[in-house]
């Protein structure tokens, strides 16, 4: 399931994340777990937990074009959830590579 998932969504590295989250109405969406966000996030982060995410996303970004950059702790959770966005009718979302925890190994904020 993963495999298909990742064929079907855009994955970028952090390097990547972080240059477009530097433009103006990127979203950061954390789809870890409340214990896992709350240990640490992205900069002004909007968290979902992935398992709630069908029920909350519409709440918490409500306008499908919105730029979305999914990130779990390593991940997996984020392509599914991407891949689950897109099925939602969400244009521009792409997954981070690694997650949160490669995005802290490579030093950034």
């Amino acid at each position: 399931m993963l495999s298909v998932a990742r064929a079907r969504i855009t994955e970028v590295t952090p390097g990547e994340a972080a240059a477009q989250l530097s433009k103006p109405g990127v979203v950061a969406l954390d789809v870890r777990e409340p214990d896992e966000f709350q240990q640490g996030a992205l900069k002004g982060a909007v968290h979902i937990p992935r398992g709630y995410l069908e029920i909350q996303v519409a709440g918490k970004v409500p306008e499908p074009t919105t730029p979305l950059v999914v990130y779990c702790a390593g991940g997996t959770r984020s392509a599914f959830a991407a891949d689950t966005l897109a099925q939602l009718g969400y244009t521009d979302v792409v997954s981070m590579q690694g997650g949160f925890n490669r995005w802290k190994d490579e030093g950034r904020p």
